[in-house]
């Protein structure tokens, strides 16, 4: 009896041990081993890994859109907001982030950044009377679209509702920065240029098409109505008519530095 013990004993110490090494200081356990990138479904770290670089780290004061505007995704729908994070816009600085498009994020992660925008940063707001963010078929020139629209009717409309902080040329005063500046129109897309007009800055304070940034009415849009998608389009059709071949020339002239050429 005693023999069959000794054996028995000497047995079970090896899984003993073994099953002890689980417990050694120093051995990860699976809570320590960080989830694969796949496997993220927090909208702050999603944000914060894939978005906040160019969106700003809470959704504004970024170069681009802010996306921390209720106006905004009021506006936009979720089928809209997963084409362009899934897709990018084509000719812009903004990429496709779906691995399907040779992004880094899966199908699941795109809708938990759109479901996670809607949460944290949307509202119940009332958009009845705002210009849609997609121009639509026709300018008030009868020709193309919207954002083709009529530049004559365009250089007027901007110098009524934008000149005050803009000038009536669009170069900007103390108040506001240029808005015809080759570089600047080469990085916006139409879209991002008719996003702004309708939606604002609301984190730069530049209001939306009804003169309001946020619920405050603003004073150099006080007594003007608000824009129609019309004068939207043709504003955007205006400022478009600015751009030019080569962005940010002319350049300075090539230096001649010891016969180098």
């Amino acid at each position: 009896m005693k023999r069959f013990a000794l054996t028995m004993s000497l047995l079970l110490l090896p899984m003993a041990v073994l099953s002890g090494c689980d417990w050694m200081p120093g051995r990860p356990i699976r809570a320590d081993i960080p989830p694969q990138p796949q496997d993220v479904h927090d909208f702050d770290t999603l944000w914060t890994t894939y978005c906040s670089g160019c969106h700003g780290a809470d959704g504004r004061f970024g170069p681009a859109r802010p996306m921390n505007d209720p106006l905004y995704l009021a506006l936009a729908d979720d089928a809209y907001l997963t084409r362009v994070t899934t897709n990018g816009v084509s000719g812009t600085l903004m990429p496709p982030m779906a691995k399907t498009q040779g992004g880094a994020m899966t199908t699941e992660q795109v809708q938990d950044i759109v479901k996670g925008m809607r949460t944290n940063w949307g509202a119940n707001l009332t958009t009845q009377g705002a210009p849609s963010l997609a121009a639509a078929d026709k300018g008030s020139d009868g020709k193309g679209s919207e954002g083709k629209g009529s530049e004559a009717k365009g250089k007027l409309a901007f110098s009524t509702w934008c000149g005050a902080c803009h000038g009536d040329d669009g170069r900007g005063t103390d108040r506001a920065g240029s808005v015809v500046d080759s570089s600047f129109l080469s990085l916006m897309s139409d879209q991002g240029l008719r996003s702004a007009i309708v939606c604002g800055r609301l984190d730069l304070g530049m209001p939306n098409w009804q003169g309001r940034v946020g619920t405050r009415m603003s004073d150099a849009r006080s007594a003007l109505q608000p824009l129609t998608a019309t004068q939207v389009g043709d504003i955007v059709a205006w400022l478009v008519s600015h751009r030019v071949e080569y962005p940010g020339s002319p350049y300075p002239d090539t230096i001649d530095v010891g016969g180098a050429p």
